[in-house]
């Protein structure tokens, strides 16, 4: 079997302005994603997903077409190691970290999802088979520019649907000195620091004391903005807080860890391949790793990742907030190693994860995602009319 070609699908979906949200950081006025198909001399082919944070999709996908096809046409596709380490070497100038290795990564999931199909068998079944049980957390609680939205309605309604873990965004606080929001281009939804405690407090109170609950401030606060309000989270029983400041900050995370040693530590989704994720895993400030399987290098490096985490203690949390294809992958991959954390579980509106699939995902009423043991690959089947829907025009 050979490769014979790449193909990149550019799918995008306009919020209305009353439905676009914001995290500490940015806004999401649409919700994109590429998807990449590897084609081959037979009727099998593979999908993936490269991530990108929102930067146009179309550099990605030229990336795609002009740097990696070349590389991938007339190789055999079940020898993903070498074509990983291959895309990896050959673009390292101008690689390494970015939307480079979010364009590998892509490609790097399509292959695994095609060998999935060679060999009649699911992706994390591959790598090993720990399980096909996958716990999440819900994900969300975002600033929302309608007045309609409530954040007490849309946690009660996690606890409705079962979940047991709970992650809510922080850190949109223009007016605290130092706090790097203020530079973000759309500043609606803002609130003030006492606000964001309040938020958190609503969050246990409506979820109870024996759940756990995280922040993710996405790197927006500063060591002096977290003195300022460490006591009243300790008071509410904060259980895990993800990337309040930039990754690069170590010295702010080794002095966070000493202080308020109680919770948990998790980061860090722009993070991306082996190379740099060993240095995280091997400090003591970190408890769960989070990288992003369409970002930090595909199941290739991903899998590594793990098994560098967990020779240090470590567990693994997917970070997920791409399309169907994205989170099918964050399952395999999460269900084929023994130190995974719960997988994140997006609760925005997004059709792109909702309305791609012919069959949707699997969950009993936990809200564990069951993965089928008879679907190959990354065990799902796309609807070509919807990707065809969605996908951008020109």
């Amino acid at each position: 079997m050979k490769i014979t070609g790449v193909k990149t699908y550019q799918l995008r979906y306009e919020y209305c302005a009353d439905c676009s949200f914001s995290d500490a950081m940015g806004t999401n006025p649409a919700r994109q994603a590429l998807l990449v198909k590897i084609e081959t001399n037979t009727d099998l082919y593979g999908i993936g997903e490269a991530w990108s944070y929102g930067s146009p999709t179309n550099i990605q996908s030229a990336i795609i077409k002009q740097q990696l096809e070349p590389i991938l046409v007339n190789q055999d596709p079940t020898n993903i190691e070498q074509l990983y380490q291959t895309m990896y070497w050959r673009t390292i100038a101008h690689g390494r970290r970015g939307l480079i290795e979010g364009a590998i990564s892509g490609v790097d999931i399509a292959l695994w999802d095609l060998f999935g199909k060679i060999c009649n068998m699911p992706v994390h079944k591959l790598l090993g088979g720990q399980t096909n049980k996958v716990s999440s957390y819900a994900s969300g609680g975002f600033y929302f520019h309608s007045k309609e939205y409530n954040l007490a309605s849309e946690i009660k309604n996690w606890v409705k649907l079962g979940y047991k873990t709970f992650k809510i965004k922080i850190g949109r606080v223009h007016h605290v000195d130092g706090n790097p929001c203020k530079y973000s281009a759309d500043q609606t939804g803002s609130v003030t620091l006492s606000e964001d405690i309040e938020r958190i407090a609503l969050l246990r109170e409506i979820v109870g004391p024996n759940n756990i609950i995280i922040v993710d401030a996405n790197s927006a606060w500063t060591p002096e903005i977290f003195n300022l309000v460490i006591g009243k989270l300790k008071a509410i029983g904060l259980n895990c807080i993800e990337e309040p400041y930039p990754f690069e900050n170590i010295e702010g995370y080794e002095k966070l860890h000493e202080v308020f040693p109680e919770v948990a530590i998790m980061g860090f989704e722009g993070e991306q391949n082996i190379f740099n994720f060993a240095k995280i895993t091997e400090s003591h400030y970190l408890d769960i790793l989070e990288p992003d399987i369409g970002w930090c290098g595909g199941f290739t490096a991903t899998k590594k990742i793990a098994a560098e985490a967990e020779a240090h203690y470590k567990r693994v949390s997917m970070h997920s907030f791409g399309s169907a294809v994205h989170f099918a992958a964050s399952l395999q991959m999460a269900a084929a190693i023994p130190n995974a954390y719960s997988v994140e579980d997006e609760v925005n509106f997004n059709p792109l994860r909702t309305d791609l699939l012919k069959k949707p995902f699997v969950k009993d009423k936990e809200m564990n995602y069951l993965l089928p043991e008879d679907k190959p690959g990354l065990g799902i089947e796309l609807d070509w009319n919807k990707v065809k829907k969605y996908e951008m025009k020109g």
